[in-house]
């Protein structure tokens, strides 16, 4: 290649990348205010739902006692149990996405905790656990569960794909994460 040709290529290059990487920008920045609403309506739904969610771990803390009581040693399960609900009183005026990690670390416990009874005799006949665990079930926050996942799902939407998702990282907008109860 001659050496007109060659520089012609680099600057046209650089024209190209300049151009996606200022357009990506202009895209990125100018989704700033779809971002914070989306993120909003992720805060509220979750505001709905931590009622329901401080309903059920209390539940499935009567149901972590009752099966200590009921084996009369503290298998690790209910030693989690135990510390996970202390990190979730004491995490309510943390981030949502900190509550919201807490809140699926506590299900997993939970679906963990029925799974021992349903695998251990003396749990299984106890009418204590197995109350408590029906507590739990009744406290199942489907409704309000739905409407903070859709609202992540929103967000997730808005957040898009590259190059939206790297700018809205870089400005503080980072994933946000769905609460599942195993079933």
């Amino acid at each position: 290649m001659s050496r007109g040709r060659t520089g012609w290529a680099v600057r046209a290059g650089v024209l190209i990348v300049s151009a996606l990487v200022t357009g990506s920008v202009v895209l990125a920045l100018g989704s700033r205010g779809d971002l914070e609403d989306a993120g909003q309506r992720v805060d509220a739904a979750w505001a709905q739902l931590r009622p329901d969610l401080d309903r059920r771990y209390l539940a499935l803390g009567r149901a972590g006692d009752a099966a200590r009581e009921r084996l009369g040693d503290e298998p690790a399960l209910l030693a989690e149990i135990a510390g996970g609900l202390e990190a979730w009183r004491a995490g309510g005026r943390q981030a949502v996405e900190v509550q919201a990690a807490l809140a699926n670390r506590l299900e997993g416990f939970g679906a963990r905790l029925r799974a021992m009874v349903d695998a251990t005799p003396r749990l299984r006949s106890s009418r204590e656990v197995t109350g408590a665990l029906e507590d739990l079930e009744r406290a199942d926050p489907t409704r309000s569960r739905t409407g903070y996942n859709d609202a992540v799902d929103v967000y997730e939407g808005v957040r898009g794909g590259f190059p939206r998702r790297l700018v809205a990282g870089a400005l503080g907008f980072d994933a946000r994460r769905t609460l599942e109860v195993p079933a």
